[in-house]
């Protein structure tokens, strides 16, 4: 049988309510809690203003309404905030969107929503900007592929998307245990090997099937740049895409 989105909530809970900070960001010198918020959040206002930068080398930008996918406890959407009349921030774990509402500096811009299901259907067809970067990589690939369909539906037409996910594992034997990864028996043996600890699980889809789904989903890839924010095990890639 194979892993179900309770299951993934149910894992980046227990990040939410252990060790929040560095479940969202695992800098390998700042786990058991040694993130600073300041530092924390200041790595966010650092990353959006690279993208935006990217971004605009181009395409043009509208700055109406913006989404974080995956927000957490609200790390980028924060920093969005600066660049975008309305943001959105949306995340699975209910911890998380409850430390990211503690954490919110703009109440009246900058919204949180917890979302369990496998559809973006709380909202409308009009961002002008989604980002999403390390999040799809933490959930099975059948979940992935569908909200990056999602995230095309949801985009206002000429709006930019930009999403990161790892491509393939480096090594072999990484390559081939990927299809036992989302199922029972292996979540079984990472019980036995974690106890009840959160684990932090990759996976990937190919660049390829990537370009496809875009496609299909009636998006124009406007670039895709290899990208560092996965781990060394993977390659991974950004994308940046517009709906016409």
């Amino acid at each position: 049988m194979k892993m179900d989105l309770k299951e993934v909530q149910e894992n980046w809970n227990k990040f939410g309510n252990t060790d929040p900070l560095w479940g969202i960001l695992a800098w390998p010198e700042k786990d058991e809690n040694r993130w600073q918020i300041d530092e924390f959040f200041a790595t966010g206002v650092a990353e959006i203003s690279e993208v935006l930068e990217y971004v605009e080398q181009q395409a043009p930008l509208r700055r109406g309404r913006a989404l974080d996918f995956g927000c957490g406890v609200g790390r980028l959407s924060q920093a969005l905030t600066a660049h975008f009349e309305r943001v959105d921030g949306v995340d699975i774990s209910p911890a998380m969107i409850t430390l990211a509402q503690e954490y919110n500096r703009y109440p009246e811009s900058c919204h949180y929503h917890l979302n369990d299901r496998d559809d973006l259907s709380l909202f409308s067809p009009d961002f002008d900007f989604i980002y999403s970067n390390i999040t799809l990589q933490h959930m099975p690939p059948r979940y992935s592929q569908a909200y990056i369909g999602e995230f095309l539906r949801i985009l206002a037409p000429g709006g930019i998307l930009v999403f990161q996910i790892p491509s393939t594992a480096r090594r072999l034997r990484n390559r081939l245990t990927q299809p036992l990864r989302p199922t029972r028996p292996f979540r079984w043996l990472q019980k036995i090997r974690h106890g009840d600890q959160p684990v932090m699980d990759m996976y990937g889809i190919p660049k390829d099937e990537v370009l496809r789904l875009v496609q299909t989903r009636g998006g124009t890839v406007l670039d895709v740049q290899a990208d560092s924010s996965a781990d060394a095990m993977w390659h991974s890639f950004r994308y940046l895409v517009t709906l016409q």
